[in-house]
């Protein structure tokens, strides 16, 4: 049930995605490869009619397959405790698009983000009618929405998760940032390539000239790529060890931290960027220990039985979670998955039955994304021990929870937008919207 009061950011909302829709984003996925140089050109152009808010801060720029929500939420909050103000941007959303942008310990005021989009809507329309390129993109658009709102709360730092890639992301009209790489693996392999080189050369397009970039990845072939452009740039290269435990601190099992070298990875990342800003040790551990996480990775929405929420959309991120299960304790686990039809659903599938005493294949509803068919899916689970189908999200939802016991265990996975539309049986756009709004300054100015 949406509430009144919040009428203004529901139609703001309601404009951005009825621009996501539009055949001129989608083009963005088949046109990539001729002349990509214009969608960072594009946001260049839409920056400046704003008047080039994104002067005046400084900036670490994130890529990489998997981890990079992690990694943003880490450095966000050492930045934070370290007493600086902080904004990070990233993508996608769980459950409404405030989640998208932060400010010191807060989303962004969503009454704050309509009154942004009012002020830039002329802009988007002079861009549309005179534009070579057209109108920025509905991500391009919530990048400067993102810019706006930093300048407005005065950010030091600013924390960009890239969106798809890296050379061509909307982040690259920023001159100078820290540019970071989680981890190369085969994902969005119709835009990037088909090839660990080719993907790893497309997130090397972060690397900025005169600066520093930090990696965990391992793999020689993958370092090389990375080394060779740092050198042409004559930017200082720091590998490190993705199971690097130096500074890591006990924390509770709650954040998985300690017993998952996923996360360990992108906390190594963070602690590695946080010392060579030169942010004090006992400052590092305390932000790393207490620092929550994105929703939906590996969120556990409810206990007695227990669910456990994760956007995890390829086979690395499956993995990390495969190897979160083995730190909990549960009778029978149910798992609901659908995917994204560009996805490698068969690899993730292939993860998953062994381990699901029953899984049950269903599609997303998110607007303009289009979902593997159940059918479809249920043919890649060749090894699952119980398989079922269900047509909508929601019923499988309901469904399931019927059948389970006190001990058993429900996985939702395979999609974020699978997540994110479940995710609104625990946590709705209203919970997250009056949370935000409690007990907290409003920029109402």
């Amino acid at each position: 049930m949406k509430s009144h009061k919040f009428k203004p950011y529901y139609a703001a909302v309601a404009y951005l995605e009825s621009l996501a829709r539009a055949p001129h984003d989608q083009a963005y996925m088949h046109t990539h490869k001729q002349n990509p140089e214009r969608f960072v050109e594009r946001t260049r152009h839409f920056i400046k009619l704003l008047g080039s808010p994104h002067r005046g801060f400084r900036f670490i720029h994130i890529s990489g397959t998997s981890g990079k929500g992690s990694t943003v939420a880490y450095t966000h909050e050492i930045l934070r405790q370290a007493g600086f103000r902080v904004g990070s941007f990233t993508s996608p959303y769980a459950t409404t698009s405030i989640e998208k942008i932060k400010a010191d310990d807060k989303l962004i005021d969503p009454l704050a983000l309509a009154r942004i989009v009012e002020k830039i809507k002329p802009l988007i329309q002079h861009m549309d009618k005179n534009y070579q390129y057209g109108r920025p993109s509905y991500f391009e658009i919530f990048f400067a929405i993102a810019i706006l709102y930093f300048k407005k709360m005065k950010c030091d730092w600013v924390v960009l998760e890239v969106g798809c890639g890296g050379t061509y992301d909307a982040g690259m009209i920023i001159p100078k940032a820290i540019a970071v790489t989680t981890n190369i693996g085969l994902d969005h392999t119709k835009l990037l390539g088909n090839t660990l080189t080719k993907i790893a050369k497309e997130k090397a397009g972060i690397i900025r000239k005169n600066s520093h970039f930090f990696t965990t990845e391992t793999r020689p072939n993958l370092l090389k790529i990375f080394e060779d452009e740092c050198k042409k740039k004559n930017t200082k290269f720091h590998h490190i060890s993705p199971l690097s435990t130096d500074a890591i601190p006990d924390v509770s099992p709650a954040s998985l931290l300690s017993s998952d070298p996923f996360q360990q990875a992108n906390a190594s990342l963070a602690i590695a960027i946080a010392r060579h800003i030169k942010i004090d040790e006992k400052i590092i551990k305390k932000a790393i220990s207490s620092a929550n996480l994105p929703p939906c990775r590996f969120e556990i929405v409810q206990k007695n039985p227990l669910v456990i929420l994760d956007g995890a959309h390829n086979p690395s991120k499956m993995q990390s979670v495969v190897h979160n299960l083995k730190n909990l304790t549960y009778d029978k686990l149910y798992t609901i998955f659908a995917s994204s039809d560009t996805k490698n659903a068969r690899q993730m599938i292939k993860q998953l039955a062994p381990i699901s005493d029953k899984i049950i294949f269903t599609a997303f509803a998110a607007s303009g994304k289009k979902s593997f068919a159940p059918e479809r899916l249920a043919e890649f689970a060749e090894n699952a021990k119980n398989k079922s189908i269900e047509k909508g999200a929601v019923k499988a939802l309901n469904n399931t929870l019927k059948k389970m016991k006190k001990n058993d265990a429900l996985l939702i996975t395979g999609s974020f937008y699978l997540a994110g539309e479940l995710r609104k049986h625990w946590i709705g756009e209203v919970d997250v919207l009056k949370k935000r709004m409690t007990n907290c300054h409003l920029e109402h100015q």
